[in-house]
């Protein structure tokens, strides 16, 4: 109640979406300014070419979280998959940055599931790691794991709701429906609103 009613995890989902795309828009942002001269664009569209031709590529590098000492076999498959996954998250920004440019903005239901990604990959991290100090207290392993797992087990089915969503959608559907209540049409579903 009180997460909702401070509106902590409102300020999470933009504090983590911010996360995202800073490095981006501080490698392209110049790009779209159209506030710039042409001139300085273009230096903007070249420094960033270099960079994501060597950064793109890497995404796609099937590579997990690398050699981690001491975590536990179960709790290390999970790290992976965040490792993994957030590579596949990285594609997708970079694939909507690229569709939509400067009014990628405006498209906040697609931002909303890439930010669900990001925020399940933090908790699959931060359980995982807690788990492990837990197992490293002496704490016992089965009850620790037991419910370690299934709470990475069911992130991972909500990551895979989200990004579903990415591609498969009625968000353009449902922008044109509202624009037509704003404009007056479907008065039957429009009575009884406040």
């Amino acid at each position: 109640m009180n997460t909702i009613f401070e509106g902590s995890s409102e300020i999470m989902r933009l504090f983590i979406a911010r996360e995202a795309l800073d490095p981006h828009l501080k490698v392209g942002g110049a790009i779209f300014n159209t506030q710039l001269a042409m001139s300085e664009r273009a230096k903007a569209v070249v420094s960033s070419g270099k960079f994501y031709a060597g950064w793109y590529p890497r995404q796609w590098m099937p590579n997990g979280a690398g050699k981690i000492d001491n975590l536990h076999e179960t709790l290390l498959g999970h790290v992976n998959y965040a490792a993994r996954t957030s590579k596949r998250l990285a594609r997708g920004l970079f694939h909507a940055m690229a569709r939509f440019g400067p009014k990628l903005d405006r498209e906040q239901l697609l931002l909303s599931r890439f930010v669900g990604v990001a925020t399940e990959l933090f908790a699959i991290s931060a359980t995982c790691s807690y788990a492990q100090w837990l197992l490293g207290q002496g704490k016992p392993a089965d009850e620790i794991l037991s419910v370690a797992d299934y709470f990475c087990r069911s992130a991972r089915t909500r990551i895979v709701h989200h990004f579903a969503g990415t591609a498969r959608n009625v968000d353009k559907r449902g922008y044109d429906l509202v624009q037509e209540l704003l404009a007056g049409k479907h008065e039957l579903l429009r009575q009884g609103m406040v």
